[in-house]
């Protein structure tokens, strides 16, 4: 009798031995992480993966002038699957080019080196460094729609109405206006590089040293820079013209080498077209006049 308990506490002893070494080889060490539940997807927001491939290590080059460019043209940039049938409804009276990018993941580590730096911003690049030579008389650019917008903007009607005129007059143009009346924050969208609150303090602690890696050490960083964000905007020939093809690939350079992560570096820029394209660092137009320069829409004027 006296063997066979022996015999039992022997069993039992290696029994819980064997948990125990399984336990340990195979779970985190972390005690709590044995009863963890598996992290739960979040509805339209991918996880980082990883670059799947290294920043173009060659830069885009200007083609040779040729034929004559059409008078008006849409560059639109759109994800793999998203359809952009749209903008061939709008043929004869707009042209247009479509850009395809992968929609990777939308927030990456904020120390990821991603081959997208800024997809949207670095595809408008690429188009005005490669085609400056054969630009079309009025330009605008289009980006992916947002599948998270609550109120999705589209862009076939107010396009067929767009104010030409206006656009070589003013030489560029938000396509979206300000949804309220305000004429210095552009819907409460400013950003203050000199006095960064705390829940912005990533991206505007970032801003002077990147103004003056596109724009240069003489100019001077502004107190404020708001405008219209969305990237949908309305440029003339002229008015890209009025900076050279190296200034371009200059900002495509810095896009492409900051280690910003690629949803600040792409916001940074939306904040930035104005300035590229000659306006001044708050351009927030009045709603109504907005409204009727762009589309006609003047009943509120």
């Amino acid at each position: 009798m006296r063997g066979r308990i022996a015999t039992i506490a022997a069993a039992a002893v290696t029994l819980v031995g064997l948990i125990t070494f399984f336990l340990f080889v195979s779970v985190p060490s972390s005690p709590a992480s044995i009863f963890r539940r598996p992290a739960q997807p979040v509805p339209g927001v991918e996880p980082y993966k990883g670059s799947n491939g290294s920043v173009a290590a060659t830069p885009p080059k200007p083609k040779d002038a040729s034929g004559d460019p059409a008078a008006r043209l849409i560059v639109k940039v759109k994800l793999d699957a998203e359809d952009a049938s749209w903008t061939q409804k709008l043929e004869p009276s707009w042209q247009h080019n479509i850009i395809t990018v992968e929609a990777m993941y939308s927030h990456a580590h904020p120390k990821a080196h991603r081959p997208d730096k800024g997809r949207v911003a670095n595809a408008y690049l690429m188009w005005i460094i490669e085609n400056y030579n054969n630009l079309p008389e009025t330009l605008v650019f289009i980006p992916p729609r947002d599948t998270l917008e609550k109120h999705h903007f589209g862009f076939h009607n107010p396009l067929l109405n767009l104010k030409i005129p206006f656009i070589q007059e003013s030489g560029f143009a938000n396509l979206r206006c300000p949804t309220q009346k305000s004429q210095t924050t552009c819907n409460d969208k400013v950003l203050k590089p000199m006095q960064p609150p705390y829940e912005l303090r990533t991206l505007e602690e970032k801003v002077p040293k990147s103004w003056h890696n596109l724009f240069g050490n003489d100019k001077e960083v502004p107190q404020q820079i708001a405008t219209v964000l969305g990237n949908a905007f309305a440029v003339s020939k002229a008015q890209v013209r009025k900076r050279s093809v190296e200034e371009y690939l200059k900002y495509w350079t810095w896009l492409n080498n900051t280690i910003m992560d690629d949803d600040s570096s792409g916001l940074l820029m939306e904040y930035l077209w104005p300035t590229v394209f000659g306006k001044e660092a708050i351009s927030c137009p009045e709603k109504a006049q907005c409204e009727c320069d762009l589309y006609g829409r003047c009943d509120d004027i």
